[in-house]
């Protein structure tokens, strides 16, 4: 205050505590923090930078995370391979027990067996990602590492397709094996596809005429109006029962109870009735006040409170080129069923509701092919297509099936290929040595591929992780770097304080004799 007047050397005293008191809270300040520099106030040199390498070494941590991921990706990968790599030494061991064999129906099994070896391979080609990346899956599964900030230091490593060993595009090929034939003279040129009816497709293929009254079972009076409630009908001395159970063949259909009208019970029949086979287009009639079944080809049994009754039906049709297609197993309606000759033309036969077995015949026998002929065996149920051409001026044919079914022998890949006579002599699938021979050098084609690649994919491994274990020494480098300008040493803090605290109380000391001058003074006036 400039009102109190001090001495110099009571002034000198007092700046030199105050300063005193100034440095032993910065260095409490930093024994607290364990930092020297605590903002930029303290040095913006030190700060700025260590911030800078902190916020560097931080970038880094965050794509340390993503190089993991990376590695991850890379060992799934390779473990996808070594899978693969001993599939197609079963393969391999597949076709030489092939080879060693002579008959053409154990070279066949060993073909089949082999083939399911090359789904496994595809299988596990599918199965070998990791969230969301398969570097065996093919296009758009490749993967980019990046190992700085900026992404200017990077790693692309290119996917494989393991995953169709058909296609063109496969980075390794295997094919599969067909319908395997030993080598002949001659064959006839024909496939014979097996439609696979059976006893209630051709029940379903007949129109039925069975007729039989149940009025013992239900009497339900003269000519009752169809929305007449059956529980009222009950009340009007009706042989029906509030709670009877309606049964056909022995299954329960509903009970009777409030509600149910006549309708209800003429319409519930019906449709019950028409989902056996042959009944699809019987009827159920209540207008003579009695319900009478017609139009059954199927016989059914109808019940009601214990009592039943059986109708008759008119029973199936011998011939079974009347037979719908749609009633066939693997076959249904709007499915097609496509033929192509070579350098020919393409005809399709599309299923249409009332499709039968003999409409199919009669339309690919007038669709102008040039040396196919058509025909159906009502005994064995086999449609024969026949290859007529012969020798130089041979003519291949294709049999296609589409749709929501399966088609049968006409989806069959091992029949859809209709050679000629000259075709069938070299054998097919594995039916000679030479097309095992081939398949060998398939196999080992695909694994010197296999093995190239598990080589290019291990140099990418080696390099991702190198580059992990510098990132991480990278971070540590930079943080303690950071360290170096900012980081208190504690040990030199602890010493200073210690001072400080000394020099504190010997400036207090100083300041009262400082201050004792003036006491003399006084002492002289009194």
């Amino acid at each position: 205050m400039a009102d109190i007047t001090l001495t110099a050397a009571v002034r000198s005293n007092l700046s030199t505590l105050q300063s005193t008191a100034d440095l032993i809270g910065s260095t409490q300040e930093r024994l607290a923090t364990g930092k020297k520099v605590n903002s930029a106030l303290d040095n913006p040199n030190s700060f700025f930078t260590s911030s800078s390498l902190n916020a560097r070494a931080s970038d880094l941590s965050n794509l340390q995370d993503d190089i993991g991921q990376s590695v991850s990706t890379l060992e799934a990968a390779d473990k996808g391979i070594q899978g693969i790599d001993k599939l197609l030494d079963a393969a391999k061991g597949k076709a030489n027990q092939a080879l060693q064999a002579e008959d053409a129906e154990t070279r066949a099994k060993y073909a089949e067996e082999f083939n399911e070896l090359r789904t496994q391979i595809e299988d596990i080609a599918k199965d070998s990602g990791y969230k969301g990346k398969n570097l065996l899956g093919g296009d758009g599964n490749d993967l980019l590492v990046k190992f700085n900030e900026d992404g200017s230091s990077k790693l692309n490593i290119g996917a494989v397709d393991y995953t169709d060993l058909d296609s063109s595009d496969s980075s390794i090929q295997l094919a599969e094996i067909g319908e395997t034939i030993g080598e002949v003279d001659e064959t006839d040129g024909k496939g014979l596809f097996k439609l696979g009816i059976s006893a209630d497709d051709i029940l379903s293929a007949a129109a039925g005429t069975g007729t039989q009254t149940t009025a013992d079972v239900f009497q339900v009076g003269a000519g009752p109006a169809t929305d007449q409630d059956l529980t009222d009908l009950v009340k009007d001395g009706n042989n029906l029962s509030v709670g009877d159970t309606v049964t056909v063949d022995g299954e329960d259909l509903f009970t009777i109870g409030e509600g149910t009208t006549l309708q209800d019970l003429q319409d519930k029949l019906q449709e019950e009735i028409r989902k056996k086979p042959g009944n699809q287009d019987a009827t159920v009639d209540l207008s003579g006040g009695d319900i009478t079944i017609g139009g059954a080809a199927a016989n059914v049994t109808v019940g009601v409170g214990g009592s039943s009754v059986a109708v008759t039906g008119a029973g199936g049709n011998t011939d079974i080129t009347a037979t719908k297609l749609k009633d066939i197993t693997g076959f249904a309606e709007d499915d097609t069923i496509t033929i192509t000759e070579e350098g020919g033309i393409t005809h399709e036969f599309t299923i249409g509701a009332n499709s039968t077995v003999q409409e199919l015949v009669d339309d690919l026998n007038t669709a102008l092919f040039s040396n196919l002929t058509v025909s159906f065996d009502n005994t064995t149920q086999e449609l024969t297509l026949d290859n007529t051409s012969k020798g130089d001026n041979a003519i291949e044919y294709k049999v296609a099936y589409t749709g929501s079914e399966a088609g049968g022998d006409f989806g069959a890949s091992s029949k859809q290929t209709i050679g000629a006579d000259a075709d069938a002599v070299v054998g097919r699938g594995w039916g000679s040595d030479e097309l095992i021979e081939a398949s060998l050098d398939q196999i080992n084609k695909a694994q010197n591929d296999l093995r190239a690649q598990a080589s290019t994919f291990g140099t990418n491994l080696s390099i991702v992780t190198n580059r992990q274990d510098f990132t991480a020494d990278l971070i540590n480098t930079l943080e303690v770097g950071a360290g170096k300008l900012t980081l208190a040493d504690t040990n030199l803090e602890g010493a200073n304080l210690a001072a400080l605290n000394t020099q504190n109380q010997i400036a207090t000391s100083t300041l009262a004799l400082a201050t004792q001058a003036n006491a003399s003074v006084l002492n002289l006036i009194r």
